[in-house]
């Protein structure tokens, strides 16, 4: 029997991990809607341009505010360690001034030596007093000598740490600065793409994702709440449900506007579980856990550079930021290639009593008006 070519391999095994992996979801989920009726020919590739601008702007803002949050803590060790510089300084200024006082005084006293003060005493009991307190400032110089040494060698070590921080500031700026670049090429690319686009087209965009939204809630209110999330992640479930309708804002971590980790690393602080702030640093510092074991409060994240998250709430549903003009919405689990998903509290038990899921007004996934 023929082995098969490696490519029919990797083919076999990539649809084996599908099958292991993947939690199977309704229908309903599609991640992928069919255009809209009467849909021109350009608008799939328009609609796939503007996800993968959107992709490139979202994830460079999430490094943007992971590295803007690394130069505030390089900054401050920059600042500490020039403070602790400063400081080093005043004290070595100190030990110079203590010695040169010493050496004078060793000057000034130092023309005669034992013997002659022997015989220019009034006695043997006088000269050995003195000589005491020769032994006594002796070794009196040899602390102070030792201190100013000791004080040199700390303002070298302090000196060169202070470069180091400050160095390490500026190539974390830098780096911030890049991502920032990156951000505002890909808003512009997806600004330019809506500029260049039909008024069709772009109806056509936001009727696409209106049918996720609405596809999505039906799905969910259809499957009810389920229980399995622990009494954390009902609380960070809550949460998250209790922001719908309210805008993505670029680094917005509420209470009025979020961006996509804002809005899962605020609903986990309000839980009582703290998180890394952006999804990248959630997939890197949470637990992973196998698609097939999620549960409810669980993050989901998306693209193979961990550019998006969202907050899982069983059956297949999810609830995230989804980009700029848009509001905090829910939406079918693969919406977006799924890179893995992290469990916040993995050593939490789940709890088999459901939420209790708040009721926000208006609804953001009510059909807008004129729809039937």
């Amino acid at each position: 029997m023929s082995r098969g070519t490696p490519r029919s391999w990797r083919a076999a095994a990539l649809l084996l991990a599908t099958l292991l992996l993947v939690p199977v979801v309704p229908a309903a989920a599609d991640p992928a809607p069919a255009p809209p009726a009467g849909a021109d020919p350009g608008f799939d590739r328009l609609a796939q341009d503007v996800a993968d601008a959107r992709h490139a702007a979202e994830a460079a803002e999430q490094n943007y505010t992971a590295a803007a949050g690394e130069l505030a803590h390089r900054r401050q060790l920059s600042a500490d360690a020039a403070r602790q510089a400063g400081e080093q300084r005043t004290r070595l200024d100190e030990a110079e001034s203590e010695a040169a006082r010493l050496v004078s005084e060793q000057y000034r006293s130092g023309g005669l030596g034992p013997l002659a003060r022997l015989f220019l005493s009034d006695g043997p009991a006088d000269f050995l007093d003195r000589r005491q307190d020769a032994d006594s400032a002796s070794r009196s110089a040899a602390t102070v000598l030792r201190d100013l040494r000791e004080a040199r060698d700390r303002m070298a070590q302090l000196s060169e740490r202070a470069a180091q921080a400050e160095k390490s500031a500026s190539d974390a700026a830098e780096e911030a600065q890049r991502s920032l670049d990156r951000a505002k090429d890909g808003a512009a690319r997806t600004e330019q793409l809506l500029a260049a686009a039909t008024a069709e087209q772009l109806g056509q965009l936001e009727q696409r994702e209106n049918a996720l939204a609405d596809g999505a809630a039906q799905q969910f209110l259809a499957a009810g709440p389920g229980g399995g999330a622990s009494a954390a992640g009902h609380r960070a479930i809550a949460f998250a449900l209790a922001q719908r309708g309210k805008p993505y804002l670029w680094g917005g971590t509420g209470p009025d506007a979020y961006d996509c980790s804002g809005l899962t690393s605020q609903a986990w602080q309000a839980a009582g579980v703290p998180i890394p702030r952006t999804s990248q640093q959630q997939w890197a510092g949470l637990r992973h856990v196998a698609l097939r074991d999620l549960r409810p409060g669980d993050l989901v994240i998306y693209h193979g550079d961990a550019g998006h998250v969202a907050l899982y709430l069983g059956g297949g549903t999810v609830v995230h930021a989804p980009h700029t003009g848009t509001v905090v919405k829910l939406a079918p689990l693969a919406m977006l290639p799924v890179l893995g998903a992290v469990r916040p509290d993995p050593d939490a038990p789940p709890e088999a009593a459901p939420p209790v899921l708040p009721q926000p007004a208006p609804s953001p996934f009510a059909a807008p008006a004129g729809r039937s």
